[in-house]
């Protein structure tokens, strides 16, 4: 069950590669997953979830987002953007793949899976294009924290008119991974905050296509979607009828322990959004799909998803 690899010209005819897994031909059809992927990572990390869902009947995409994996020029390239709007421009990019989904797949909706920076991708998508969508999956997804998110902003739009967006800065990198990190002293690696599996981190940190640093630019960007995503009339636009399906772990400092998704689920809800799952697992950190307790947390995300796709056919 390997993936084809595929590339396509997205709207700027910046060149984007994507991976599909193709549904297991001897179980009913169930549907169609498009995934996001965190920053820093690339969507070949997705390969364990995409195979598990294939055997259920799934058929999985995932784009490699623009500056990311192999959608990158080269590893030269990697994290360094010189765009206008990250964020936007990356929704473009998804968008474009479910264009491409939906020629493939006429008249069927798409399951959109987005883990850290892409839930915050897909919370938006879904307010764009939540017609499109079948169902919603946010993991270690977050709410915009007021102190770091707005020091964060500020120490962003500062340094980039300063030293232009396209350059790196060392004082925001310690501030958005150092920061998450030191949760979990003595450190073992610059990356303990991700997981408790240290064989996960470990082939996490060796990883190629593992970014380490971006252009102000894309922190700027990504600051100012978290902002935008966390607001209240930005929640109200989500279609009321959308399941929405969020999971994290309660040791994952991007959703504040446990706090920001809270928040997020509670602000689903308060706009009357009808189905809204929240799962948090105790001693998880932010990457739940590589965390020690992986194949309980596939199995949750697969009964809930089985649950409601039985439900909408």
């Amino acid at each position: 069950m390997s993936a084809i690899t595929h590339t396509y010209q997205s709207f700027d005819d910046q060149t984007i590669f994507y991976y599909q897994w193709k549904a297991k031909e001897s179980v009913p059809f169930k549907g169609i997953v498009q995934v996001s992927h965190g920053i820093g990572e690339h969507a070949g990390r997705y390969k364990s979830i995409a195979k598990k869902l294939c055997k259920q009947g799934y058929e999985v995409y995932a784009n490699d987002h623009r500056i990311h994996g192999k959608s990158s020029k080269s590893n030269e390239y990697l994290g360094f953007y010189d765009g206008e709007d990250y964020f936007s421009d990356a929704i473009n990019d998804m968008r474009k793949l479910t264009e491409i989904i939906k020629k493939e797949h006429p008249n069927k909706k798409i399951i959109l899976l987005g883990h850290s920076m892409g839930s915050l991708l897909s919370r938006e998508y879904a307010t764009l294009y939540g017609d499109d969508l079948q169902a919603l999956i946010l993991s270690g997804t977050a709410a915009f924290m007021k102190g770091l998110g707005s020091f964060g902003l500020i120490s962003t739009e500062f340094f980039s008119k300063l030293n232009g967006q396209h350059r790196s800065n060392e004082i925001l990198k310690n501030l958005f991974f150092h920061q998450f990190n030191k949760y979990f002293k003595p450190n073992r690696t610059k990356v303990d905050w991700i997981s408790s599996d240290e064989k996960q981190v470990d082939k996490f940190e060796k990883d190629p296509l593992r970014i380490e640093d971006f252009s102000l630019g894309v922190f700027r960007d990504i600051l100012k979607g978290t902002k935008k995503v966390s607001k209240l009339e930005i929640f109200e636009i989500t279609p009321k009828n959308l399941p929405i399906y969020i999971f994290s772990g309660d040791k994952d400092p991007v959703g504040e322990m446990g706090k920001g998704v809270k928040k997020v689920a509670k602000n689903y809800k308060k706009v009357g959004v009808q189905d809204v799952t929240l799962k948090l697992y105790e001693g998880g950190r932010h990457e739940m799909l590589h965390e020690i307790n992986r194949n309980e947390v596939e199995k949750d995300l697969l009964k809930w998803l089985n649950e409601h796709i039985k439900a909408k056919n």
